[in-house]
């Protein structure tokens, strides 16, 4: 898996989340209904919780990848949902969290934060899971240039506020197709060098607050990809004004290799992870013999008979013995 190498602003930005122990759940406002999807789950605060406090996605069995800053509890005290569901249903499979990574340049100071992106592993893994395929630097870059159309999925908040935080939220998730931005707003510029990847909202259609760690993704031949993690914003995060140009960015997998690479490795030694089952062994009956013959297993072989030579040499003689006897160098047979 290789792929390539995402603090502080001024004016009036608003976050896209709602900073608390796990941020509350803001959704995607102007969406479509996303129930069933097999990629968006929430993050949740107890096993039994009715909404989620950040959105993710299921890149493998026992992978999700979210923001960063979503994860501001112990690893323990955090499950995820089954993806797609209705969290208002508790009957669905909910997953303890067994670990997370989060990139040692990641920061949450100023609105617009630092390589917002995260890794979590689950203690199992939810059965019949796609494993997606994950977007290169490279590619990001040139969608961007492109400002090429892309899918956002999230739960959240779904009306408008003067001021963030959002009010209600959606205990069902939500989608919308947004545009990658190809014009970095000025407001943008106090970020580092760490790649992000920025897309286009409004107050009609967009990203709301709490639809952190929420999946960016795409289809590429058939397949899906997915680009990265929701992090913030510089303007609309439902609110009802939008200053500027409007913008909000994403944490990439694709900027922190070598944190993908730590969280992959670890989830081949995990000792939560499943040990395969190995297949039944194939049980054979028995081939049918004709009632004349003996099985071929049970078939006895009787050793060949010995017979002897005698070999001469002048006046030297030797006996040799075996089932195909030969007279030594020098010798002939008698």
């Amino acid at each position: 898996m290789k792929l390539s190498r995402i603090n502080s602003l001024v004016g009036l930005l608003f976050l896209l989340i709602y900073l608390g122990p796990l941020p509350a759940a803001n959704a995607i406002l102007g969406g479509t209904p996303a129930i069933g999807n097999q990629i968006v789950v929430g993050l949740l605060g107890n096993k039994d919780a009715t909404s989620s406090g950040c959105s993710g996605a299921l890149v493998a069995p026992r992978v999700v990848m979210t923001a960063a800053h979503c994860l501001t509890r112990d690893a323990e005290r955090i499950w995820i949902s089954e993806p797609g569901t209705d969290l208002k249903n508790t009957s669905t499979t909910r997953i303890q969290v067994e670990k997370y990574f989060i990139p040692s340049t990641f920061q949450a100071v100023g609105p617009i934060y630092q390589n917002d992106f995260a890794i979590v592993i689950l203690k199992s893994a939810f059965p019949n899971t796609q494993t997606l395929t994950i977007a290169s630097l490279d590619e990001v870059k040139k969608w961007m240039s492109e400002e090429k159309s892309v899918t956002h999925i999230g739960y959240g908040c779904f009306t408008l506020v003067d001021n963030p935080p959002c009010g209600p939220t959606s205990a069902t998730p939500n989608q919308l197709i947004t545009q990658l931005g190809n014009v970095i707003p000025p407001q943008f510029n106090g970020i580092s060098a760490v790649p992000y990847s920025m897309t286009k909202i409004s107050v009609e259609k967009t990203i709301c607050g709490g639809d952190s760690g929420s999946p960016l993704i795409t289809e590429v031949a058939g397949k899906t990809v997915y680009i990265g993690a929701q992090s913030s914003s510089n303007g609309a995060g439902c609110t009802k004004t939008c200053y500027v140009v409007c913008a909000t960015t994403q944490g990439l997998p694709s900027a922190n290799t070598e944190l993908v690479d730590t969280a992959f490795k670890y989830l081949l030694t995990s000792s939560s992870t499943p040990t395969p089952t190995p297949a039944p062994t194939e049980t054979k009956q028995p081939v049918a013999v004709n009632e004349t013959e003996q099985p071929v297993a049970a078939k006895v072989l009787k050793p060949a008979a010995k017979k002897m030579i005698t070999c001469t040499k002048g006046k030297l003689i030797k006996k040799v013995s075996g089932t195909n006897p030969k007279c030594p160098a020098g010798y002939r047979i008698k």
